[in-house]
């Protein structure tokens, strides 16, 4: 396995792990009892974090690829 193949499979891990984490935000965000929007902006800006994360790792792998 050369290095970009590793490197390639740590990343698909850390996506893998990032979508795990998003999943755990929304069911926290779809099962809590906070109704107020600024309540639940922390866990928000959280999950649009993690999106954002989750795009770049994508586009690495994908120009890993090329």
């Amino acid at each position: 396995m050369n290095t970009n193949e590793r490197f390639t499979g740590e990343l698909s891990s850390i996506s893998t792990q990032i979508d795990d984490l998003i999943s755990r935000v929304e069911k926290i965000l779809e099962t809590s009892s906070l109704n107020r929007t600024d309540e639940n902006a922390g866990l928000l800006e959280i999950e649009r974090h993690l999106r954002s994360t989750r795009r770049e790792v994508n586009r690495l792998m994908k120009d890993e690829r090329a």
